[in-house]
C-alpha cells in the first residue's frame, strides 16, 4: 500500500467510525444522516475504486441511508442513480435502467440473497459493470463476472 492509499484507507475507515453502522431492511448501512462530510469522504474512495469499470449507474435498494449514499457516489462519478424496490413480492428498479446500461451495485455491506436479486433484475434490464461495498462480506466472495470493489474488511 503506498502512503497515498494508506491516508486514503484511514480517512475511510475515520469516517465509517463517524457515521457507524447499522441493521437495515436490506442488510447494514450506514448511518448518513451523522455526518454529510463522512458520506462525501466514503463515496470519493467507493467512486475512485469504480472510475475505470465503465459505469454509467449506480444501484441500490431502496434504503434511505443506502440511496443518500449511493446519490454521494454517483455525483462523484457524473451518473445516475436507480433504487431496486421490493413490495408485495414485485422487485422493479426505478427509474428502469435504458438497454446496455452499464450499473454499479452498491451497498454498505451485501448479503448474498439481496446481491443475487439486485444481480438478476440488473442484468435483464441493462447489465451490471461492477459490484461496490463499503466493507467487504461473504457474498463478495463469489465469482460475480465482474470487478467487485470494497473499501474495508468486514464490518465486526
Amino acid at each position: 500500500m503506498t502512503e497515498n492509499e494508506n491516508a486514503a484507507y484511514i480517512a475511510v475507515r475515520a469516517a465509517v467510525a463517524e457515521l457507524g453502522i447499522a441493521p437495515d431492511s436490506y442488510g447494514p448501512t450506514l448511518n448518513t444522516a451523522a455526518s454529510p462530510s463522512a458520506v462525501r469522504v466514503v463515496a470519493a474512495a467507493l467512486a475512485a475504486r469504480l472510475a475505470g469499470a465503465g459505469v454509467d449507474r449506480v444501484v441500490v435498494w431502496n434504503s434511505s441511508d443506502e440511496a443518500v449514499l449511493a446519490h454521494a457516489v454517483a455525483v462523484e462519478l457524473g451518473v445516475g442513480v436507480s433504487r431496486i424496490d421490493a413490495v408485495e413480492g414485485a422487485v422493479a428498479v426505478n427509474p428502469p435502467l435504458a438497454a446496455g446500461s452499464s450499473a454499479a451495485l452498491i451497498a454498505t455491506s451485501w448479503q448474498s440473497r439481496g446481491l443475487a436479486t439486485a444481480r438478476s433484475i440488473v442484468a435483464r434490464q441493462g447489465g451490471v459493470a461492477a459490484v461496490a461495498a463499503v466493507s467487504h462480506s461473504p457474498a463478495l466472495d463469489e465469482d460475480l463476472g465482474v470487478p467487485v470493489v470494497h473499501l474495508l474488511p468486514e464490518s465486526r
